[in-house]
């Protein structure tokens, strides 16, 4: 390769992907339903969400400032460093202990597998059949709830090790660009499959969600498109998942609501589907206002809802009220029904994500809530910088934390129990297992590959 070919293969390796920074990740989706959510008049809310509108100037102008000092604390932790901003020099895959990236994939993969073998064992032991994934087909009202509640129960550590399928895809895509394909894409598959089949049975779009995020994320950036046309499909990418999005959530809507029940009141689907997935969003940032006007969740006896892993999560959740009486009033199912009955007194039940923009500040007040975005927007930028500068940090725990980014409205995706074994179990690899203590002098330094315009 000549020096101008060496110049313009560094110059495209340090041109980002737009929508992979976490200021856009974070600010433009947040922004969007605020705006949408502060739009609609309270007869909105009421016709279509069947919930009063809590919502008001007062809370945009705090969202407004969220975004604000998140994007702040991005800027500062992507802020240049001495001797950490130039192009790397030699292939990245030089950086990382493969054979322990490799380890911890196996045993992700293990235990993923074999979680959803013992869980769906259980379901069918409870009396799972093929008739109840007819009746699902068939669009039988009560199918979905029977299976998740009845049939497909929550097993503590059971369901809780089905996560470590995003350990899996986080740490396969990279093994898959640097060692081959036909070394992990059997595996990968197999979780997708699983995550799909969760997703139709137990009703959780989020299980298929957060697979194919992370996998997209680390995908584009570390084996990029050489063609054109793949290059302008990459920066479109925000278009074509939305679209993407959209469809997604209509087939599943069709069998969990729509055919079952909403048909016979409703005559236009897709209208109905736009109207039930903005209200996901835009009812998640008025549960978070309506959290916030009662002044936090603790005259309630609500747990935080930053530390929502640490009240699911097997045994902590039933160690904490014996070594802490106090907070018997704050674990378990009772304060969840306590949630549940905030909501059917105040909004609607049925729609019960309590935001996770404004979850922070309902749980530290203002000053500890912004302070808590700042330091979450210093963590993001630093690890997106290492991300662009494919470090070991970066490509192994940024695309596992976007998908808390664009869900951030919705929910604190990175507070809930059903990530924190799979951040944990990355957090651990890349803190003691992936990095390459020793470099052979025998390895030659390799050009960096070409990154997506």
């Amino acid at each position: 390769m000549t020096t101008e070919e060496q110049v313009a293969a560094k110059a495209l390796e340090m041109r980002p992907v737009w929508w992979l920074n976490p200021v856009v990740a974070f600010g433009v989706p947040t922004i969007i339903v605020g705006v949408i959510a502060y739009s609609l008049g309270p007869g909105d809310y009421l016709h279509f969400w069947r919930t009063a509108k809590y919502f008001d100037f007062s809370c945009f102008s705090l969202l407004a400032a969220i975004v604000f000092t998140f994007v702040c604390g991005c800027l500062l932790g992507a802020a240049r460093r001495s001797g950490r901003d130039h192009v790397p020099t030699t292939d990245w895959t030089l950086a990382v202990r493969w054979q322990s990236v490799r380890l911890l994939f196996n045993l992700s993969f293990f235990f993923s597998v074999l979680a959803y073998a013992i869980w769906l064992g259980v379901g069918i032991k409870n009396g799972l059949d093929l008739s109840m994934i007819l009746g699902i087909l068939r669009g039988a009202s009560d199918a979905h709830y029977l299976l998740r509640y009845d049939y497909l129960t929550t097993i503590p550590g059971v369901t809780t090790g089905t996560q470590l399928g995003i350990t899996v895809i986080v740490l396969g895509v990279p093994l898959g660009v640097a060692n081959g394909w036909r070394t992990v894409r059997w595996q990968c598959a197999t979780v997708i499959v699983l995550g799909l089949i969760r997703t139709f049975l137990n009703s959780e779009r989020l299980a298929i969600i957060e697979l194919l995020v992370p996998f997209a994320v680390s995908l584009i950036w570390l084996q990029p498109a050489a063609s054109r046309l793949l290059r302008l499909l990459t920066r479109s990418a925000p278009i074509i998942a939305g679209v993407f999005l959209y469809c997604f959530f209509g087939a599943a809507e069709y069998f969990r609501s729509w055919s079952g029940f909403y048909a016979r009141s409703e005559s236009n689907f897709w209208g109905f589907v736009a109207v039930r997935l903005m209200g996901y969003y835009t009812t998640a940032l008025n549960n978070g206002a309506l959290l916030w006007r009662v002044d936090g969740p603790f005259p309630l006896h609500l747990p935080p809802i930053t530390l929502d892993f640490v009240w699911h999560f097997p045994i902590i959740k039933d160690l904490l009220p014996v070594l802490f009486p106090s907070l018997r009033a704050y674990a378990g199912d009772v304060a969840d029904a306590r949630y549940v009955d905030l909501l059917s007194a105040n909004a609607n039940p049925e729609l019960t994500n309590p935001s996770g923009v404004f979850s922070p500040l309902i749980d530290y007040g203002l000053t500890g809530g912004l302070l808590y975005w700042l330091i979450c927007g210093l963590i993001c930028g630093y690890l997106y910088k290492e991300f662009r500068l494919r470090s070991v940090a970066g490509i192994f725990l940024y695309p596992a934390l976007y998908i808390s980014l664009i869900e951030a409205t919705r929910v604190l995706y990175w507070c809930e129990g059903r990530f924190f074994p799979a951040m944990f179990a990355l957090v651990v690899g890349v803190l003691f297992m992936f990095r390459e203590t020793r470099r052979t002098s025998t390895r030659s330094a390799l050009l960096p590959a070409r990154m997506p315009s």
